[in-house]
């Protein structure tokens, strides 16, 4: 599953996706934050979050829904490919 995160903090993120998640949902998820921000470094977030909340945003199949996640549990590292959000009924 792919989506762009809006707003992130330390504590959870905001994504918009095509694929449907329902409220106390898990999924892995790798965030790449934007190129200033690291630095010029390849730095990515993975980790384990919750959907706290989730809200139909358009009738398109392209990022039709909005997802408030809470971050479990995360790690940063470096790497050289792109970042994605995983799904995983986990």
């Amino acid at each position: 599953m792919l989506g762009r995160t809006r707003d992130i903090s330390t504590h959870g993120f905001y994504f918009r996706s095509d694929q449907g998640l329902s409220v106390g949902m898990r999924f892995w998820f790798s965030i790449m934050p934007p190129w200033g921000v690291t630095q010029g470094t390849h730095a990515f977030i993975n980790g384990r979050a919750r959907a706290v909340r989730v809200e139909k945003v358009s009738e398109s199949h392209v990022d039709r829904v909005g997802v408030g996640a809470i971050i479990e549990r995360y790690k940063f590292g470096q790497t050289e490919s792109s970042a994605y959000l995983t799904g995983s009924g986990l």
